[in-house]
């Protein structure tokens, strides 16, 4: 599969490796073993309950049984891509999670159309119509991320604190630029993505993408005239920002 090219809000552009079929299906499997874990769980609870002498089970209590049994796993992915910023378990697992492709975080309209749509073209048949798209689409989209607008991206494991949006700042250390506080968490994501993407992009792109959003973030933050190079620039923007937000 070719790398899925995201152009961010800032009309940046980013490319992500697109997770592969085989990930998907292990993610698939190991949140198929989480849900049925619960489901033999929460089995075997109401069958001790059944077995305490003088006990009666009315139809409320088989009603809230079911309730508690079938509701958390119908909606199993849906809650933890919601909560957890794209992960299930089965994707964290994997180090795959759900993006959107305008850059931004997906909404609960773009988490819910994918659910919506997982209920026949995984649930209704095994997963066969998910496999088909995902193999033609070409950038692993089955036909619940065509319609939300999203992709499931392979995600960088074992981190280190320089592939992160966090600086070791010293203690007393002075901002060169206090204006960084006009920006956002997500324009220092966005500027450590710029930085890290180095070696996805040949020389030349890499370079005119660095110099584009040295131009954005100056824009952003009101100041021209530090004569510093685009990496020198972001580099110490993202310090800076660091700094003053208290991360040490």
């Amino acid at each position: 599969m070719s790398n899925i090219g995201v152009e961010t809000t800032q009309h940046v552009q980013l490319n992500y490796k697109p997770a592969g079929v085989s990930e998907r299906i292990l993610a698939y499997i190991v949140d198929g073993i989480v849900t049925g874990v619960y489901y033999i769980a929460l089995t075997l609870i109401g069958e001790s309950a059944n077995d305490v002498p003088d006990t009666t089970v009315g139809d409320e209590n088989i009603w809230l049984g079911l309730m508690l049994i079938v509701l958390p796993i119908w909606l199993y992915h849906l809650t933890l891509e919601v909560f957890w910023n794209g992960y299930t378990v089965g994707k964290w697992v994997m180090g795959i999670r759900v993006v959107k492709l305008d850059g931004t975080r997906p909404g609960i309209v773009n988490y819910l159309i994918r659910w919506f749509f997982r209920i026949f073209e995984i649930s209704l048949t095994s997963g066969g119509l998910a496999l088909i798209t995902v193999l033609i689409n070409g950038k692993g989209q089955r036909l619940g991320d065509i319609a939300a607008k999203t992709c499931v991206i392979k995600v960088k494991k074992n981190t280190k604190l320089s592939d992160t949006v966090f600086d070791s700042v010293k203690e007393g250390y002075e901002p060169m630029f206090p204006q960084v506080m006009e920006l956002s968490d997500e324009d220092i994501a966005l500027i450590n993505e710029v930085i890290q993407v180095r070696d996805k992009y040949e020389s030349g792109t890499w370079i005119k993408m660095l110099y584009k959003m040295k131009g954005v973030i100056e824009q952003k933050m009101g100041v021209s005239d530090h004569k510093m190079e685009a990496m020198q620039f972001l580099r110490q923007v993202k310090k800076d920002y660091n700094a003053l937000h208290g991360v040490l």
